[in-house]
């Protein structure tokens, strides 16, 4: 692909985290006060990999796909991306003035008590937003959330369903670069997801934009992913622009500890139901 349309690199990333909360504790005092300058590629008691020398790039126009079982990494690394975890070794490096967006927990932020449109400010001020620019933004959130008169009502009475609108409504009204979407539509109604599908596909046909798509669902990958990354144990071990492909390579890795004759069954179960 062109270099030139890359528009976020990821380099040689590592992370580790620690089991247990007292180590956890422990070694982040002694690191501040004690050994300022630790050892990061020596693991110590109680520590872990969740990621482990990643290397991908991200090209303008395109909708990466990043699957992987659980616990294989995923969301570790969009939250490293986000900026929400600090780095262990490595380098995340966007196209400068380049606007990162994610969507992790829904209703992170988001006010019970609240009114839909009320927290329409506040989740637009975690993205970054002023209020001029939710302002500017509130027809298009009340417009693609089809939430009516419903914003007016507390936010604790929504549905999950209700909340995924909103929460997608407002990310997406942020005019990000580079969209993180994890999950995200796992729920609501099949309407409003086949509407944020189709909007992702438009989306990114604009100059300068991006998605990264964390999904296990192997049927949505298929209709908009151009490109899959598989995981397994915080390390990248496949990547392929062709997606039947690439996701069959996903569903054998998850069943390699089953005998041929399983494995197989199991293939033509998963494959009938999600591909």
């Amino acid at each position: 692909m062109d270099e030139d349309k890359i528009i976020l690199s990821v380099k040689g990333i590592y992370k580790k985290f620690t089991k247990d909360i007292k180590y956890n504790m422990y070694y982040g005092m002694r690191d501040m006060f004690i050994n300022p300058a630790p050892k990061y590629m020596t693991l110590r008691k109680q520590e872990f990999w969740a990621l482990q020398d990643i290397n991908f790039d991200l090209y303008e126009g395109e909708i990466l796909g990043i699957v992987g079982a659980n616990g294989s990494g995923k969301t570790s690394l969009m939250r490293l991306i986000s900026g929400i975890y600090p780095l262990d070794k490595g380098q995340i490096l966007a196209r400068p003035g380049k606007n990162i967006t994610s969507v992790f927990a829904l209703k992170a932020g988001m006010q019970p008590l609240f009114t839909g449109r009320e927290n329409i400010h506040i989740k637009g001020a975690l993205f970054g937003m002023t209020k001029d620019d939710i302002e500017r933004k509130m027809a298009f959130i009340e417009s693609f959330s089809e939430l009516g008169d419903k914003l007016d009502s507390p936010f604790g009475n929504y549905s999950s369903g209700m909340s995924a609108r909103l929460a997608y409504s407002i990310a997406i009204a942020n005019d990000p670069d580079i969209f993180i979407v994890d999950e995200a539509l796992a729920v609501g109604d099949s309407v409003f997801k086949s509407k944020c599908f189709e909007h992702l596909k438009n989306y990114v046909k604009q100059p300068g934009k991006g998605v990264l798509f964390v999904s296990n669902n192997i049927h949505k990958l298929l209709r908009v992913a151009s490109r899959i990354i598989v995981m397994d144990e915080g390390k990248l071990i496949y990547e392929s622009s062709d997606i039947q492909k690439a996701l069959h390579f996903y569903i054998n890795n998850c069943l390699r500890h089953i005998d041929d004759v399983r494995r197989q069954k199991m293939l033509e179960t998963v494959e009938y139901y999600d591909l």
